[in-house]
């Protein structure tokens, strides 16, 4: 179309050039957004018609996941939890006693961290990443941590 015949020259000084009220037929508002925009909601009639796209099951994301329900990647122990469990543990021997120590592999266990809440009454030797908190109240009990996975 040549220029002189366009709508923005014949409407100079017109807020809206026709088209309402102002906003409209501005930005992607009028078209339902840019690009893949909307495939699965409003334009979901266009992505029927042409198979424009393979993954036509997902819906999108909804919402939102607060961080209270995320999902860790491991499990973690806290030191009340670990001496309450020492007994059961040499009973069944998933940890060893050598002398008045007791030698637990909590990685073995399914544990990715010990925690410092909690108190330790006996001398217990762990491999397991752990805590600064965790770390100092072992070695005061007389156990320690193997490999030095002190988490900072």
């Amino acid at each position: 179309m040549a220029t002189r015949r366009r709508k923005v020259r014949h409407q100079r000084g017109s807020r809206t050039h026709g088209w309402g009220t102002s906003g409209q037929h501005r930005a992607s508002g009028m078209r339902g957004g840019y690009g893949r925009a909307g495939r699965y909601r409003h334009k979901r009639s266009r992505l029927i018609r042409t198979g424009e796209f393979a993954d036509m099951h997902y819906a999108g994301k909804r919402g939102f996941t607060p961080t209270s329900a995320k999902k860790h990647s491991g499990q973690t122990l806290n030191l009340w939890q670990l001496t309450a469990i020492v007994d059961k543990l040499v009973a069944e021997n998933k940890a060893q006693l050598a002398g008045e120590k007791v030698l637990i592999d909590l990685k073995q266990l399914g544990y990715e961290k010990l925690l410092g809440s909690g108190s330790v009454s006996r001398a217990i030797q762990v491999n397991v990443k752990c805590s600064e908190t965790a770390a100092k109240k072992l070695k005061d009990a007389g156990g320690e941590v193997i490999g030095g996975n002190v988490a900072k």
